[in-house]
Parts: C-alpha cells; sequence; structure tokens
C-alpha cells in the first residue's frame, strides 16, 4: 500500500487551485538535486498550468511539471471496506439498549484533471470519507456528519470520533421532539454491490487529450476513481456499494476572431478509459466545432422541428427530477406532472420510462437502510404508472413505500430507446433545429407542466437534412406532455450513458440514460 493509500482526509477541502508549494521546490532545484523520477525524459508526459507561456501561446505558465508515465494510481478498495467494516463495528459496540444507531458513509478516492487549451491547467487527487450518523432512541432521533480519520489511526481513531459524536447526539437526542414520521428499517440486511478496480493512467490520459485535440482549444475537467456508499446499523445492517469510473467532461471554443463566443460541448464516461472511445468522441466535437464557424442565423419566435440529442434530452428529464416523479409532490399538488397522473393529458406512446439500478448509478438502497427494488417503472407507453415514495412519504399518506430517497427523484433513470438510427436523424429531421444541449431550465407553470429554458452549445440550424450554421442562443416555453406527447416522432435507437458529473461537495452517484428525440414542434418564445 503506498503512502498515498494509508489515510483518508480529516477535513473536506479540495485539490489546491495551482502546483504545490512542494512541487515549485522541486522544480526550482537543478536537475543534479533532483531524484530520477523528478527528472524529465522522453518517458515523461507534461502537466502544464495555464494558456500563457513564457515561450509562446501554449507554452506553459511556470515550468513544466514531468509526470512519469509508470505511475499508475490503483485504488484502495481493501482500504475503503475496512474503514466501512469498522464503521458498522464500532456503532455495534456504542449502542446502547434501545438504542439504534445508523450510519451511511459517502467515500472517493479521486483523481481530477482540469484542461485549458487541451493543456493541463490542474491536477491533483483528493481522497475523503464522511458518515452520516444518526442515534434514534424510540420516535426520537438526532444526526450528524463525522468525518473519518484515516486507517493509519486504526479502529481506535475512529472509534473516539464516532464516540464523541454520539454523546452529543444523545445530549440532543434528549432535547428533541418526537417525530411521528421517523420510519428507519431496523432488520439487519447485508449486501455487497462491488465492481472491479480500474487502474487510472493519469499521463497516459493527458497525452491522449493532447494528441485528439490537436490544435483545438480544449477546454474540460476530468474526474476518475472510486466512490463507495455504504449503510451500515448497530442492529447489523451492513449494505455496500462501490464503483469505479471516469468521467470526462469538455468544449472545443472557436478562436476570438469567429465572433460571438461559440463552443460545443461533449462528455464521455466509462467505468474505466477507453482510449479509442475518447478520442473518437473528442474527434466529433472537432468536426462540430467547424460548423460553428459559419455565419449565424436568427430564429423568429414560433414553433420549429427539433431534433434533440440524448443530452439534451436528458436536460429535458432531470427537470422531473424536480416532483415530476415525487408521490409527496403528487399528494401536495405541486408535482408538474399532476396532469398526466389525473389522466388530463397523455405522453407518446413512445416513450417509457423506469428506474432502474441495473444500469448501475446508484446504490440499492437509500439512507433509511431499505433496499430499493431493482426496477421502478414510472412511464409506460406515455402514462404515468408509478412514482417514487420514501418511507416518510409513505407513512404520512397510508402508500406503499418503494424505498425511494427522501427527495423522490430518479437516482438510475432509463427510457427505452426507439428505432431511429442516427445515421438518419438529420435526414427525418429535414428543416429545423439540431440541439446538443439544453440550459437553465426551470418551470414556467409547474401546475401546468410547462417547462422553460435555453439552447446554447452548438444548437444548428439543419435544411434539407444538411447542417447550415448555428443559430443564436434561444429560449424554449413548453408544456412537456406536448414535447414528448403529440410532437414526439421517433427516439433514437442508441440510448446515451450519463452519470452524473456533481462534484460540488463530493462525486455524486446517479445518472439516466436516454437516447435521441425528434421533436415535430418546440416553441421558441424568444
Amino acid at each position: 500500500m503506498g503512502a498515498a493509500d494509508r489515510g483518508w482526509p480529516t477535513d473536506d477541502r479540495g485539490a489546491q487551485p495551482g502546483l504545490s508549494r512542494r512541487v515549485r521546490d522541486v522544480l526550482a532545484q537543478s536537475c543534479r538535486r533532483r531524484r530520477r523520477s523528478q527528472r524529465r525524459g522522453a518517458r515523461h508526459a507534461l502537466l502544464r498550468q495555464g494558456r500563457a507561456g513564457t515561450g509562446g501561446p501554449r507554452g506553459p505558465c511556470i515550468a513544466a511539471l514531468p509526470v512519469p508515465r509508470r505511475r499508475r494510481v490503483r485504488r484502495g478498495k481493501l482500504t475503503v471496506r475496512r474503514l466501512f467494516d469498522t464503521l458498522a463495528e464500532v456503532l455495534e459496540a456504542q449502542a446502547r439498549p434501545g438504542e439504534l444507531l445508523v450510519a451511511t458513509l459517502e467515500a472517493e478516492a479521486s483523481e481530477f484533471v482540469r484542461f485549458n487549451h487541451a493543456r493541463v491547467r490542474q491536477a491533483g487527487r483528493l481522497e475523503r470519507a464522511v458518515a452520516r450518523l444518526r442515534l434514534i432512541d424510540g420516535d426520537r432521533q438526532a444526526g450528524c456528519a463525522v468525518t473519518l480519520p484515516g486507517l493509519g489511526t486504526g479502529r481506535d481513531g475512529v472509534a473516539a470520533r464516532i464516540a464523541e459524536a454520539v454523546v452529543d447526539l444523545r445530549a440532543a437526542v434528549a432535547a428533541s421532539e418526537p417525530d411521528p414520521l421517523l420510519d428507519v428499517n431496523r432488520s439487519p440486511v447485508v449486501s455487497d454491490d462491488d465492481a472491479p478496480d480500474a487502474v487510472f493512467d493519469r499521463a497516459a490520459f493527458v497525452d491522449l487529450v493532447a494528441q485528439a485535440a490537436g490544435d483545438a482549444d480544449l477546454v474540460g475537467f476530468c474526474a476518475a476513481g472510486p466512490v463507495a456508499r455504504g449503510f451500515c446499523s448497530s442492529a447489523g445492517s451492513r449494505q455496500w456499494y462501490r464503483r469505479d469510473s471516469l468521467a470526462f467532461d469538455w468544449s472545443i471554443h472557436l478562436p476570438d476572431d469567429a465572433g460571438t463566443r461559440r463552443a460545443v460541448k461533449a462528455g464521455w464516461s466509462g467505468p474505466a478509459l477507453d482510449a479509442a472511445a475518447v478520442a473518437a468522441a473528442i474527434g466529433r466535437s472537432r468536426a462540430d466545432a467547424s460548423v460553428l464557424a459559419r455565419p449565424v442565423r436568427r430564429l423568429a419566435p414560433g414553433d420549429y422541428r427539433v431534433l434533440l440529442a440524448p443530452r439534451a434530452l436528458g436536460d429535458l428529464l432531470e427537470m422531473f427530477g424536480w416532483g415530476g416523479f415525487s408521490a409527496r409532490a403528487h399528494r401536495t399538488g405541486q408535482s408538474p406532472l399532476g396532469r398526466l397522473a389525473r389522466g388530463e393529458v397523455s405522453m407518446s406512446p413512445l416513450l417509457s420510462v423506469v428506474e432502474d439500478l441495473d444500469a448501475g448509478f446508484a446504490p440499492a438502497f437509500q439512507s433509511d437502510g431499505y433496499p430499493r427494488p431493482r426496477r421502478v417503472p414510472l412511464i409506460e407507453r406515455g402514462r404515468l404508472v408509478d412514482t417514487l415514495a420514501s418511507p416518510r412519504t409513505a407513512r404520512e399518506f397510508g402508500l406503499s413505500s418503494n424505498a425511494a430517497s427522501d427527495h423522490e427523484s430518479p437516482e438510475s433513470l432509463r427510457v427505452a430507446p426507439g428505432t431511429l438510427r442516427a445515421d438518419e436523424a438529420l435526414a427525418r429531421l429535414g428543416t429545423g433545429v439540431s440541439v446538443s444541449n439544453l440550459w437553465y431550465l426551470n418551470w414556467s407553470d409547474r401546475a401546468a407542466g410547462r417547462v422553460t429554458g435555453m439552447t446554447r452549445f452548438a444548437s444548428l440550424w439543419v435544411e434539407d437534412g444538411e447542417p447550415v450554421g448555428p443559430i443564436e442562443a434561444m429560449r424554449f416555453d413548453d408544456a412537456v406532455h406536448r414535447v414528448l406527447g403529440d410532437a414526439l416522432e421517433a427516439l433514437g435507437d442508441t440510448p446515451l450513458r450519463m452519470p452524473s458529473t456533481d462534484t460540488w461537495d463530493s462525486r455524486a452517484t446517479g445518472g439516466l440514460e436516454a437516447p435521441s428525440a425528434l421533436v415535430s414542434a418546440l416553441r421558441f418564445a424568444l
């Protein structure tokens, strides 16, 4: 086990925004004083910081940092799992008679690489483990978040931190009010969903991006490594989920002399790096960017035929997570799909949507310790057939729970594909707009199911199946039951996997899988 794998951090700080002081000290040394592994050679890739450079517009801002090609970081699968097992043992030891201690573990060991002009702007590594601890005594509860120490401190270090938190929680529970909706699984459940290890070679990845991008202005962000989630309790529950993944989001920007700022946004993700697939995806982005250099077309407000790329359809479907599938939102009259639930409107029979844990985006348990069903059909042939009900919502409204999360949003959504082939999509569109992404979405009229948003990156005007040029950013405002109802002509035959790339507090789990969508009319308001 390497030094980097021995411990987990005791705080939530991420990577520093520049090269560390230690690295600067190393770079300041003469080549003779540096260790052999720190010297530049033919077998090294260069990490470059920033756009501008001392010797040219694409050179490094400061001296290049050589990264050995042989350095492969193998993530600590056993390390994280031992931490989880230790946490479970500590909970069982700390609980008093009549008490229930439960914890959800959020852990990651992540490599981050940020690109600017297809050169490395920032690179770093983050290890983090947080236990969200709850103490339940009868119908009272209290909770807190505890950052766990590394395994280098041993079991006693974890036990000491949990014991300190439990003392505070007991005081909080004694002063708390009863919670009539409290519903936690008090039965022991054991499950293990652990994917194989993957190896992330940072230097090889940097070289791959630089070669595939060429002279294009690629700006991007990559996050790689394992993400783990666990639920354990003093009653004996141990439910475990771990995935290795790599997600790379990027944009190809046009030179400033192209007029208004234009760019193509794209991404690739998988359990491990597929060099050929990433290179091909970057190549497609460069080809799409060449179309953006053509004159911009300004469209008048009105209805237009639209081809939504999988990411654009995914952006639209993510809005359904804002109460669309929530049992609580439907019961309280706040769901944007309320009219669909009441049968006042329907969507296209081409549309079927399911919460499917077999997609692998999310764990098969939730924060109250209840196992989740593998599949929950939500929309079948255009009709809403079920909702996501958390244990609290089920208890409050007398429903059957399907172990949804507290926010009752989909975490592993799949849209059934159709028959539209990718090489025929533009021809089927004919004349209209090809949209790669949708932005700034919100409900303009929640009760009516109207959604608004904007086009932005790489939205193209198409005539007779051929891209003509980019359009100015447009705002659309339309009812989802119309766009995905009577206006839905076809769905693509190849869904795209889109795991969540959120990294605000930690690397998120969750995601969706969706194809493209051909729509006969999308209403652009301005």
